[in-house]
């Protein structure tokens, strides 16, 4: 039934049939339900500060901007409850009104933070000379950056670890303001996995026997960054409207600290069931950051990790199946005990959410969810269809959805059915009332996986 992930289980000229091939999405009413497109990219997906900091499985950017283009009026109050790395808090920057992002990952809400910036871009510069000044050359006395890190040489080459720490002291040490420090700090983190010794491409932080890796110099590397960075700063603030304002809190996504009917409209891509393991993607930036973000030691980090939703080994399970809404649609036979589990508390995680999210939003606001559906050893399980009724248990009705795939890739997902292959994009638009709301037809499941350049991430 399915393709292998490079060759396709269809012809070229079937699977071509199967997508409108269009430049940028149509407007909302000129969409049909179930509708499937392959969207050509005429512009940049790093444009402004997008590109500032990698982030594994990210939205393209033209999604938030086409959802807000036509649903959010001046001064509406957008909400993106798991923003990741700030797309969503980028692109509203570019209207008038506030719009906040949630993470529970300090890291992500550190690069949204440093993307959304409104620091002067010419004293970024005046800072980077001065830190010219100041890192001469590297530490000689090298101290993990983490209390209980082992075989800290094993990541990276002993100049690379004495470049980063004397950059690090140099950085923190600035006569700077906690903006203007996010943001360097932004760049150092941006440059850590491609000076270290570990696979550039891979979403498993790990040092290929294989592939002999020769990094980058730390000092070149770093100050290219900078240089890129503040270009897309420059440009983000001839566009930034005067009025925008963009927030980033680290918060839980299943209990949203925001007044009841305080949000206008909910735009959001929530982690792809155990296919992303985010935080374990950003191991080495944690060993070096992660005191300054309250990320303390390894175990600390081993246990936040478990704590997300979409975790592969989630801390606990208190969920004892799965809601009933889903029993036609997930068969947790054959699955592994830790898969069931993973499964079980993904769900549990997002039906809190959409309760929590319920409560927010105003009555008759848009709740617009881009998901992927992973696929494993026995097929694809149809996540898109799962969240929607799971949604619709907590009051928000289906309006439509559309299917998408893009000729980009940013990652290496696993090959094997050991994890989730990301086989299409969904846009589901589903709007809050104010009880629970039927069920929606169930979205078709094209009977092919993509291939590696044709998912959106």
């Amino acid at each position: 039934m399915f393709g292998t992930l490079d060759t396709a289980a269809r012809s070229g000229s079937e699977r071509d049939q199967l997508f409108r091939e269009v430049q940028s999405f149509p407007t909302f009413d000129a969409i049909g339900n179930g509708e499937l497109f392959s969207l050509c990219l005429s512009n940049k997906t790093t444009a402004l500060t997008h590109g500032m900091h990698r982030f594994p499985a990210k939205y393209i950017p033209q999604i938030p901007g086409w959802v807000m283009g036509q649903f959010a009026q001046k001064d509406d109050v957008v909400l993106d409850p798991f923003c990741g790395s700030g797309t969503t808090l980028v692109e509203g920057l570019l209207r008038s009104g506030k719009t906040i992002g949630l993470d529970c990952d300090p890291l992500a809400c550190m690069i949204s933070r440093a993307k959304t910036a409104a620091v002067n871009p010419a004293r970024i510069r005046k800072l980077g000379l001065d830190l010219r000044q100041t890192w001469k050359s590297p530490a000689t006395q090298l101290i993990p950056p983490m209390p209980d890190l082992t075989n800290f040489d094993h990541w990276f080459s002993r100049n690379t670890w004495g470049n980063l720490q004397s950059l690090f002291a140099s950085i923190v040490a600035l006569d700077a303001t906690a903006e203007e420090l996010n943001f360097l700090l932004c760049v150092f983190s941006s440059i850590i996995r491609r000076v270290s010794n570990a696979d550039d491409q891979s979403q498993k932080t790990y040092v290929s026997g294989t592939l002999k890796k020769n990094p980058p110099e730390v000092e070149g590397l770093f100050y290219r960054v900078l240089e890129k960075a503040l270009d897309g700063l420059e440009e983000l603030a001839l566009l930034r409207s005067p009025s925008a304002e963009a927030i980033a809190i680290q918060g839980d996504a299943t209990d949203i600290q925001l007044p009841n009917q305080s949000v206008d409209l909910i735009i959001t891509s929530p982690p792809y069931l155990d296919s992303v393991d985010y935080m374990y993607n950003f191991m080495l930036e944690y060993f070096w950051l992660g005191p300054m973000l309250g990320v303390q030691d390894r175990r600390t980090f081993n246990q936040m990790r478990r704590g997300v939703t979409g975790a592969k080994n989630p801390l606990s399970n208190s969920t004892p199946s799965l809601p009933k809404s889903l029993e036609d649609l997930i068969s947790e036979v054959d699955m592994t005990p830790h898969r069931v589990a993973a499964i079980r508390a993904y769900c549990d995680n997002m039906a809190r959410h959409f309760h929590s999210a319920a409560k927010t939003l105003k009555p008759g606001g848009f709740y617009f969810l881009v998901i992927g559906n992973s696929r494993t050893g026995k097929g694809v399980l149809p996540m898109h269809d799962s969240l929607t009724r799971l949604a619709a248990d907590a009051g928000f009705i289906f309006e439509k959805a559309f299917g998408y795939r893009i000729r980009r890739h940013y990652m290496k997902f696993p090959r094997s059915g050991r994890g989730g292959i990301i086989t299409m994009d969904w846009v589901i638009a589903l709007k809050k009332t104010q009880k629970p709301a039927p069920y929606p037809a169930r979205l078709p499941l094209p009977d092919f996986t993509l291939r590696h350049d044709e998912v959106a991430n």
